[in-house]
């Protein structure tokens, strides 16, 4: 059998040579169509004809055309081809060079060849994507301790996921702009907010996944010691600790929207009361105290944060900034002191505790 990609002479117009599409009209500049688009052209010309046949270009079925991609990148392998990256920029190379509308059209000589060649380029094109996003979030960002930091990673992930899923690649317009994207090192370079939540994947689903996973590692601990059974039951309350535990990615939640922030903790809320239900353990209070409500108070630029504890610049810090607040004083006056104390700790980042600061309050009404 012939090499899938082997050189042709097609009429002085079109050839292909060194896994590059030639296409030259009579008076007219040299056209080079390289990586999957030079290759979807010349399997398209030559499907259905002895030399065809010789090659083994079979595109009817799925199977035929995931055979035909296999062979493609093992031949054009040594030339880095079959490359998400490389074949992006072939593929854009490839647009610049088509610069009339009909100049593809003109190629493949027919509509029908047409189809059957910008078929391929989008089949093949998607297929890389898929490689890239994998079909799951958990396969594109694998599990990790604790479910906090595998929630906070996988949401950065997210993004790049949907935008290469959503890429037309019959748009030149759209596979340019990826391309320069990826000039960089990749998704790093793309400045995309995070997203806590995944196109087909339930949150329940989520996490019932990760706690299979996170069971098998505890299992997995427990049995290397002796008296396995025993050894889970004291480790039980210190999975819910570490898995429940946040705090450490207080500084960065801070940085997110306040949409972003909000729905990672409504998420820590759900997976604390899943956890909790699993291992069948009473919550302990340091748990209870971290199902923080949605933040609805941020801090402005113009008071400083009170130092921890200190309850006096606490109650200092609500009275300065009433005056000059209305949102934030209405807050104070609609809502209870535990409520308020709620917001005020997670603007703080430290606990505060509504029985010291409602003994200041008081000293101040007095």
């Amino acid at each position: 059998m012939k090499r899938l990609l082997a050189d042709y002479y097609f009429d002085s117009t079109l050839r292909y040579e060194g896994h590059t599409l030639y296409y030259r009209p009579l008076e007219d500049e040299e056209s080079a169509l390289g990586g999957m688009l030079g290759a979807a052209v010349l399997c398209a010309l030559l499907a259905d004809t002895d030399e065809g046949d010789s090659r083994g270009i079979f595109l009817d079925s799925a199977g035929q055309r995931n055979d035909f991609f296999t062979r493609y990148e093992r031949e054009v392998r040594r030339e880095n081809g079959g490359l998400f990256t490389t074949e992006v920029e072939a593929l854009r190379q490839g647009y610049i060079e088509l610069h009339e509308s009909d100049y593809l059209l003109r190629i493949c000589r027919n509509e029908r060849l047409l189809d059957l060649a910008l078929g391929l380029v989008m089949d093949y094109m998607q297929r890389l994507v898929q490689e890239q996003v994998q079909a799951h979030i958990y396969e594109a960002c694998p599990w990790h301790t604790p479910f906090a930091q595998w929630l906070f990673d996988a949401a950065h992930i997210e993004p790049w996921r949907q935008r290469l899923l959503a890429v037309e690649w019959s748009s030149a317009a759209e596979v340019y702009t990826l391309a320069e994207e990826l000039q960089g090192d990749t998704a790093e370079q793309v400045d995309l907010p995070p997203r806590f939540y995944f196109e087909g994947e339930s949150a329940e689903h989520l996490m019932e996944s990760y706690f299979r996973w996170l069971w098998l590692q505890v299992e997995a601990q427990a049995a290397a010691l002796p008296d396995a059974q025993a050894e889970l039951a004291q480790l039980k309350p210190y999975v819910l600790e570490q898995e429940t535990n946040y705090d450490f990615l207080l500084p960065e939640l801070k940085r997110l929207t306040p949409e972003a922030s909000n729905l990672f903790r409504r998420w820590m809320r759900q997976w604390t009361d899943f956890i909790t239900k699993q291992l069948g353990e009473r919550t302990p209070a340091a748990v209870r105290r971290r199902r923080a409500p949605d933040q609805e108070l941020f801090l402005d630029t113009i008071l400083p944060v009170p130092r921890e504890n200190s309850y006096v610049a606490v109650r200092n810090y609500i009275l300065e900034r009433c005056h000059y607040d209305a949102a934030f004083e209405a807050y104070y006056h609609t809502h209870t002191l535990v409520h308020f104390c709620d917001q005020l700790s997670l603007m703080f980042e430290w606990d505060v505790n509504p029985n010291h600061l409602g003994k200041r309050l008081k000293n101040t009404k007095k």
